[in-house]
This record gives structure tokens, C-alpha cells and sequence, in this order.
């Protein structure tokens, strides 16, 4: 009876163990870099100097962010494939928001950032081009590089550097996620005003909305 007992509770473990392994298999770990996991390698911190970068536009212009120290850097994550960016652009957010940083400091930059996995800076030239955003300078990150040291997550992601060179505000586009609003609060325009002025930047972060960023997990 002893010898039957023991055998069926091994006979049991045995087939824990082969599902435990099966459900392993299944659901393997995230990979580091996958968006939406948490886990990305993220380096920048509000509060402190902003990650240094070099990336390239279409014409292969390369634009290192510390070249950039003296003036406030808007940094903003774009994907022509994302409705949300579509909206904010061809609904014409996206040029008053240019238009209020410029009145505010005219040597304001302003880069549009494209992580997408498998697109190249010239999707991201017609697509600010269908938008009338021509003069918004468009880079290449389809490698992915970048967006995972800035922890961009969704499209669009805005991230405001200071003219020292320090990073102040990361987040929302604006405070109206679902487009419904009459008024809104442009977060980068807010977050330079204050800058401008001197001030704390509150809000200093917000939970950004958008579509995932698309990276390419395979690098």
C-alpha cells in the first residue's frame, strides 16, 4: 500500500514538473528593450543632464543632442502609422504647438524622433510633409537605440531639455489623451514657459498616450 502511495505521488510530481516546464516554454521571459514590459534600458532622468545622442536626418545630416547646449530641445516621438500621431498632426496640434514654443523662444529645437521598427527617415519626411510639419526635422532611430535610452514608450512621447542641458519634462503630448477636449495643455509648451521663467515644471511627468513604440526586438 506504502509502495502504491509513493508511487503515485512521484507519478504526480513528475507531471507538475512536465507542465511547469511546458508553460515555461510558452510564456518565456520578456526580452530587455521589449516595449511595454518595463524593462527598457532606459538612462534618462528627470532632473538631471539628458542622454547624449547623434542621429541622422534624410539628407544624412547628423544631429548630436550636446551640440544643442544653450538652447531648449523638444524632443518628440513620431510612427506615421499611428492614428494618434496622425491625429495630433493633421488636426493641427502639433503645428500650434510649434508655433506657441517658437513665440515663446525663438531658438527653441524642435526633433522628431521615428523608433519604428523597419521605417527610415523618408516615411517620416512625407509623413510631416502630408501634415505641413516640412520644417520639423525628421530622424532615423528605426535601430531603436535611443528610444530605449530615453525609455520612449508610446508615439507620441515628448521629452523637454533644457538649454543646460538637463531634462525637465517627459510624457504627454497634451492632457487630452482621448482628442475630446475644447481647451487643452500643451505639455511641452507649459513645461517651457516655466523653464523660461525660471520655475519648477509641474507638471514635471505624466503617463504618456499613444500607440506602443514599435522597436525592433531583435537588436
Amino acid at each position: 500500500m506504502k509502495t502504491r502511495n509513493r508511487f503515485g505521488l512521484l507519478t504526480s510530481l513528475g507531471l507538475v514538473a512536465v507542465l511547469g516546464i511546458g508553460a515555461a516554454m510558452m510564456n518565456p521571459p520578456a526580452q530587455r528593450g521589449t516595449p511595454g514590459k518595463g524593462e527598457q534600458d532606459a538612462k534618462a532622468e528627470i532632473g538631471k543632464e539628458a542622454p547624449d545622442f547623434t542621429l541622422k536626418d534624410i539628407d544624412g545630416k547628423e544631429y548630436k543632442l550636446s551640440d544643442l547646449k544653450g538652447k531648449n530641445v523638444v524632443l518628440q516621438w513620431i510612427n506615421p502609422q499611428c492614428p494618434v500621431c496622425v491625429r495630433v498632426s493633421s488636426g493641427g496640434l502639433v503645428a500650434q504647438m510649434r508655433k506657441e514654443l517658437k513665440t515663446l523662444d525663438k531658438e527653441v529645437v524642435h526633433l522628431a524622433i521615428n523608433s519604428t521598427r523597419n521605417m527610415t527617415a523618408e516615411d517620416s519626411v512625407k509623413y510631416l510633409k502630408a501634415n505641413k510639419l516640412e520644417d520639423l526635422v525628421a530622424l532615423d532611430d528605426s535601430a531603436g537605440a535611443v528610444g530605449r535610452l530615453y525609455g520612449a514608450k508610446t508615439t507620441p512621447h515628448i521629452f523637454v531639455i533644457d538649454a543646460k542641458g538637463v531634462l525637465r519634462y517627459q510624457g504627454a503630448f497634451d492632457d487630452d489623451p482621448s482628442g475630446r477636449k475644447d481647451t487643452k495643455i500643451n505639455y511641452a509648451v507649459n513645461s517651457l514657459r516655466q523653464i523660461l521663467a525660471g520655475e519648477t515644471v509641474v507638471p514635471e511627468k505624466t503617463q504618456s498616450y499613444g500607440c506602443p513604440v514599435k522597436y525592433d526586438n531583435r537588436k
